[in-house]
């Protein structure tokens, strides 16, 4: 249809109609001769007013059905003129006033002269809603707020919105900007398109068109308008100006024939509406600051946005049950469980815990949570809920705000915090912690096994975030090893360990520790509880790898026969893994890389407690060898002793060949070694350290007498792989 600058200044039509007028005063003339109508065709515009004259024969104006046919002609509405004898003068007919638009054909039913071609038409082109559309799309509107997205959802996803944009009833629209569009797309968690699969988005669309026509100057606070959705909106003011449900009207008065529309810097939607989100209801909420806070220190939130449903190409969580504690709940935990304030059960190790218990990754109302339902959080512990008199309880809290809604989930308001069984993790050294970090803010890929005298007692990680912290109980004398295992080859962020005291007893991001620029969580051995030291010496080993681990090869640290620790076994997926190992003896320490499928990545390090570095097998890409002999400390030798104290098979157990050592090379030795009964296997003498070749002898274990030339006499145990 044309458009027309004149219905931008104008609201039309109240109900349209077509009436009659006695007088041939009109906007337009058409004039009726013998077979035929001038014009035959004819536009104008809504309201305007057509007087038909006849000037030669007898002709009627037949506006209701088509003569040839019989059929009605469907016109908007339906018009006759009596039929009359045309006069050189001009006999008028009559004047009609076309209010509603669209196409009015009509004939002379006179005789044949319809059959003869005496039909016309007029088309009454109004400038509607839709019309506007096109001119904004077209540019021809300056400094006018960009409501594209809006239009284009009306026009093309909401059947009602798009009769009402192009109809004849009036219509008031409240359209969002692109601002508006663009915050909701980051409230919802949704692009442009996603948007459109929201489930009620016609409902939406429909909340935005009122029916009637509103310029501002016709809006008053406090006046309730029906929307074509069903519900009512109310317009109020604030310090910008007007609103709309709350929403500010930020651009007025663009005019159709059929209605009007303002812009709004904010989307509007019906009560029956779902919330964005289950974190934007805690973020609307004014009594969950704290829990919104904590959602978001722990990175929870970029979860609970997620829209895996209405976005099916997103790899989201979801969607959610959440049980909200209010602020007041949450101080009277605190309070409850000995906290010197909610800071410092924000700083709690199972602090995570408690608020992953919150959180369950499936959607349920009040009416599906049931009677002692078994429920799994999103932190993996087993939660229960139930009904009573008294309502509806998640354990010990009860829902004082049922089934807020959202779009990935639902909420509920608790007035307590889910119970905990905090640990009481207390030894007779005290308490340690492990306070691990993801500089990154993502978390680990994997957990930190602490193992207490190689006991396993927790797997604690950073699940979202930055940091996490696990408390332990040590015994005097216990032995400590942190363990990273991971999936996933890859380095995780750096941790600490501190002591009852709060002594940091190992960091692994220092210099000392690590080469990368934020350390490695490969983990740590040998940590001691409150133990005296060694008689000898504690010696640091640190492994290295350019391969991202050990893969499965380990380090045997033999202190003279006694094999004092393992180091390794596994990928440690970090550049270094460091062991602490107590040293007793000290005079004939030897090192045996064992097993493993990637020698050439392997090397390692040992340094005494001065921080010398007594073993140094580190160069890349070289298979790092084993050692032995090394002197910790000094002991008394052999031949100054009255039996060889230091004498040791190097390594043990050994495999194809074993070292003698702890013997002075001027000592002379006899060598018998039997099976446990008693029958000799192997005889052999020498002098000083001396390798001895074990290929003739089968896997078992073996004593091994050894007798020197000054009388001294020891046996030993060798263990033969």
């Amino acid at each position: 249809m044309k458009l027309s600058t004149r219905t931008l200044v104008m609201l039309s039509m109240a109900f349209c109609s077509v009436q009659g007028q006695s007088q041939c005063e009109a906007d337009h003339i058409i004039a009726m001769a013998d077979f035929y109508f001038a014009p035959a065709e004819l536009t104008i515009l809504p309201g305007e007013t057509v007087a038909f004259v006849n000037v030669q024969g007898t002709h009627d104006v037949n506006g209701i059905s088509n003569t040839l046919t019989g059929e009605s002609w469907n016109n908007p509405a339906e018009f006759y003129l009596e039929q009359t004898e045309g006069t050189e003068e001009g006999t008028c007919m009559g004047v009609v006033t076309f209010d509603i638009p669209g196409i009015y054909n009509f004939d002379s039913s006179i005789g044949l002269q319809a059959q003869l071609g005496m039909v016309g038409s007029i088309t009454v082109d109004a400038f509607t809603l839709l019309d506007l559309v096109n001119e904004l799309w077209a540019g021809n509107f300056e400094d006018m707020p960009d409501v594209f997205a809006s239009f284009w959802a009306m026009q093309y996803n909401c059947p009602n919105c798009l009769a009402a944009m192009e109809g004849i009833e009036d219509y008031t629209l409240f359209l969002p900007d692109v601002n508006a569009i663009n915050a909701l797309q980051d409230m919802m968690n949704l692009n442009q398109f996603d948007m459109l699969n929201i489930p009620d988005m016609e409902d939406i669309l429909e909340y935005h068109i009122i029916e009637g026509s509103y310029l501002a100057e016709d809006l008053e606070p406090g006046m309730v308008l029906s929307t074509l959705n069903g519900e009512d909106a109310l317009v109020g003011e604030n310090a910008s100006g007007l609103t709309i449900d709350g929403v500010n009207i930020i651009a007025t008065d663009f005019v159709a024939d059929n209605g009007v529309f303002h812009v709004i810097n904010y989307g509007m939607a019906p009560s029956t509406s779902p919330e964005a989100t289950v974190y934007q209801i805690v973020v609307d909420s004014p009594n969950h600051t704290l829990f919104e806070q904590e959602i978001n220190a722990n990175l929870l939130n970029d979860d609970l946005i997620g829209q895996p449903v209405i976005n099916d190409n997103e790899d989201a969580p979801g969607h959610f049950t959440v049980f909200a504690p209010t602020d007041d709940a949450i101080f009277a935990f605190a309070e409850e469980n000995g906290f010197d304030d909610v800071d410092d059960l924000f700083g709690s190790p199972y602090w995570d815990e408690i608020l992953r218990r919150h959180i369950i990754e499936v959607p349920l109302t009040s009416d599906e949570l049931g009677n002692n339902g078994l429920h799994i959080s999103y932190g993996g512990d087993p939660i229960f809920t139930f009904v009573n008199d008294d309502g509806i309880f998640v354990e010990n809290a009860p829902i004082i705000t049922p089934d807020l809604l959202a779009y990935n989930g639902v909420v509920h308001v608790i007035n307590e915090v889910i119970d905990f069984e905090f640990p009481n993790p207390v030894g007779t050294c005290g308490t340690w912690t492990l306070n691990m970090y993801a500089p990154g803010g993502e978390g680990w890929s994997g957990v930190m096994q602490v193992l207490v005298d190689n006991v396993l007692v927790g797997e604690p990680t950073v699940q979202d975030g930055f940091s996490n912290s696990y408390a332990f109980a040590v015994n005097e004398g216990a032995s400590v090893d942190m363990n990273y295992i991971s999936e996933f080859n890859g380095w995780p962020g750096n941790f600490e360990v501190e002591d009852a005291e709060g002594t940091i007893l190992f960091d692994s991001d220092s210099p000392t520790n690590s080469s990368s620029q934020y350390g490695s969580a490969a983990g740590v051995y040998g940590l001691k509880a409150c133990e005296d030291a060694p008689e000898c010496s504690e010696i640091k080993v640190t492994l290295y790898s350019d391969f991202g681990g050990w893969d499965l090869a380990r380090l045997f640290v033999y202190d003279g026969p006694v094999l004092a620790d393992i180091i390794g076994g596994y990928w440690f997926n970090g550049d270094a893994l460091v062991g602490y190992v107590d040293i007793q003896d000290g005079d004939n320490v030897n090192f045996e890389v064992n097993g493993g499928y990637y020698s050439e990545y392997y090397s390692y390090q040992v340094e005494d407690e001065e921080g010398n570095i007594l073993v140094d097998q580190v160069e890349q890409y070289v298979p790092a060898e084993n050692v032995s002999g090394v002197v910790i400390c000094s002991a008394t030798s052999i031949a100054e002793a009255s039996g060889p104290v230091a004498l040791c098979f190097v390594p043990n157990p050994a495999e194809g060949s074993v070292m003698l050592t702890g013997i002075e090379a001027e000592v002379n030795w006899a060598l018998t070694v039997r099976t446990l009964l008693g029958q000799e296997v192997l005889f052999q003498t020498g002098q000083g350290q001396t390798t001895l070749n074990l290929g003739r002898l089968p896997a078992g274990t073996y004593l091994g007498q050894m007798q020197t030339e000054g009388g001294a006499s020891q046996t030993l145990r060798l263990i033969v792989r």
